[in-house]
């Protein structure tokens, strides 16, 4: 299954460039922001089952790599404006999905078995908030990041 989440990511990304610099900025970064994690929790599961860690560092990378097929997919179909939406509406559903069904029990199973709940659930809060100031300031500032590399008028 973390094949196929990160050929998700790698698609949505490709359609997100296609779609304009700043998209696809933002879009990566929030990529980024859920597969570092889950590739973490997922190398921590495969060295727990007893795997060596050469084993799990191999079948992480392998897995990864599936992010390259889904966004050489994304940058070949993401030009077309009914593809596009699709790729977005199935990747944010997922995207949300894994949120409800993964992010926020595991949180919550953390918060409560933490020594200290409340340091655990401002940690929590702190990352989900900067997450969001993250989207916030490439929103603001999507003008900007559309200009670069465009030349400017003197």
């Amino acid at each position: 299954s973390s094949g196929i989440n990160a050929e998700y990511g790698g698609l949505v990304m490709g359609a997100a460039f296609t779609n304009s610099l700043a998209t696809g900025l933002g879009t990566s970064i929030a990529v980024l922001c859920h597969e570092v994690p889950h590739e973490l929790g997922d190398f921590a599961v495969l060295l727990n089952a007893g795997m060596k860690i050469k084993f799990a560092v191999l079948f992480n990378f392998l897995s990864a790599l599936t992010c390259f097929l889904g966004l050489f997919v994304g940058l070949a179909i993401g030009s077309n404006t009914d593809a596009q939406k699709w790729i977005f509406a199935i990747t944010a559903g997922m995207f949300i999905y894994i949120a409800c069904a993964d992010l926020i029990p595991l949180m919550n199973a953390q918060s409560t078995a933490s020594k200290n709940p409340l340091a655990t659930v401002l940690c929590q809060q702190v990352g989900v908030i900067v997450g969001f100031l993250i989207m916030w300031i490439i929103a603001l500032y999507e003008a900007d990041i559309e200009s670069v590399g465009q030349p400017h008028d003197h």
